[in-house]
């Protein structure tokens, strides 16, 4: 699958757990333009956790990295987003 992120396309690949962190679901990779996901998460989990990384990038790309880095505005940006609006084409493992 692949996102359009201000007018980059990115790849969104599912990834094993190595993350190395607790409660890290994602990462972005703005060099690749790749957006990693925790391939264990549910369904639901994936959709939210594609939305957050998006905020990331958005911000990143806007020439805010300060914002970019601010965890509690980005879930808060992205949980607003999934709540918003349906994503298609991450319903299932097979599609991301």
């Amino acid at each position: 699958m692949t996102v359009n992120i201000c007018g980059l396309p990115y790849t969104v690949v599912e990834k094993e757990d190595s993350f190395n962190q607790d409660l890290h679901f994602g990462d972005v990779d703005y060099l690749k333009c790749e957006i990693q996901i925790n391939k264990d998460l549910t369904d639901i989990g994936k959709k939210e956790t594609l939305c957050h990384e998006i905020v990331h990038a958005i911000l990143l790309h806007i020439g805010r990295n300060d914002l970019s880095q601010d965890e509690t505005l980005v879930q808060s940006l992205g949980n607003a987003i999934f709540q918003s609006f349906e994503i298609k084409g991450v319903s299932n493992a097979q599609e991301l």
